[in-house]
């Protein structure tokens, strides 16, 4: 009987403490997220079991002695923690089955990059990497366009704020990607997010209009559109030749005009006129006739 009980306990200590060694488990590919809004980074312990007795550090690169969340003693502890996540960031509330994901609230862009899962218990600990970043969608891209010569031109797309670096396609009218004789540039700003600016040579012969679309994905993107006027096109021309502007008739603004300067002369006409018939003698008669003419004139 005593052997029978022994045998029982010895069979039992292994599996008492088989989870006293494990793994955590995080995505490979990064967390995206847009800004202002709320993330979970997920990490979960292998083989899965409860891990309110463990203890679970959230930390950054470099701050693991101020985490982004501790909880240690079965409860979140208020210190020491990073100030500028305070308030913003818990657990799910799935520890019974393992799971030890951070969720992370109101997103600013000095949130992106590293973050380390750190689970340990009191013989064992295990960590994962898993990397944020916050998407930061910009404006409708600008398109403008100047003159090269020989029947093309050159089309400029640009838009400012993005973050992560963005994508440029241009497409013509039928939906086709144009990926010949186009560049692109990119530049951050003191707040590390991205300008791009692309330039394409272009032939309005080819398709009616293009569009520029700058994305981060087929979901977040942003896109232009421009219609090049068409220019006469000659083998043997070095500048493009615009079109010649048409005749049109008079307008209202043209008539109102004419119909002012004419009643100002009139007026200067009337005036003299009247002049010259005040300096005449009133003692002489008036020619019949002539007063007649006079007469008609008024």
């Amino acid at each position: 009987m005593v052997i029978t009980i022994w045998m029982l306990v010895f069979v039992s200590v292994p599996f008492c403490h088989a989870e006293d060694k494990f793994s955590v488990l995080v995505p490979d590919d990064p967390v995206s997220a847009k800004l202002g809004d709320s993330v979970i980074l997920p990490c979960s312990l292998s083989p899965s079991f409860s891990a309110v007795e463990l203890e679970v550090r959230w930390y950054r690169p470099s701050k693991f002695n101020t985490p982004v969340l501790l909880f240690k003693d079965q409860k979140i502890q208020e210190s020491p923690v990073d100030p500028q996540y305070r308030d913003r960031v818990s657990l799910i509330g799935r520890l019974e089955e393992g799971n030890v994901s951070l969720k992370l609230e109101n997103i600013t862009l000095s949130d992106r990059g590293e973050y380390i899962c750190h689970t340990s218990s009191a013989d064992w600990y295990e960590e994962g990497k898993t990397f944020l970043t916050v998407n930061v969608l910009g404006p409708v891209p600008v398109l403008s366009f100047t003159e090269t010569g020989g029947g093309y031109l050159n089309v400029t797309c640009v838009s400012d704020g993005w973050s992560p670096q963005p994508t440029v396609t241009w497409r013509d009218r039928q939906g086709e990607a144009i990926k010949q004789n186009s560049n692109v540039m990119y530049m951050k700003d003191t707040e590390d997010l991205v300008s791009v600016s692309s330039w394409l040579l272009f032939s309005p012969s080819e398709s009616e209009w293009i569009s520029c679309s700058v994305s981060l994905s087929d979901q977040e993107k942003r896109e232009g559109r421009i219609v090049p006027h068409r220019t006469k096109i000659s083998n043997c021309a070095t500048q493009p030749t615009m079109l010649e502007p048409t005749a049109s008739k008079p307008s209202w603004r043209a008539f109102i005009i004419m119909l002012v300067i004419s009643l100002l002369a009139f007026s200067v006409l009337f005036i003299l006129l009247f002049s010259l018939y005040k300096k005449r003698d009133p003692q002489k008669p008036v020619d019949t006739e002539a007063a007649g003419m006079w007469q008609s004139v008024i």
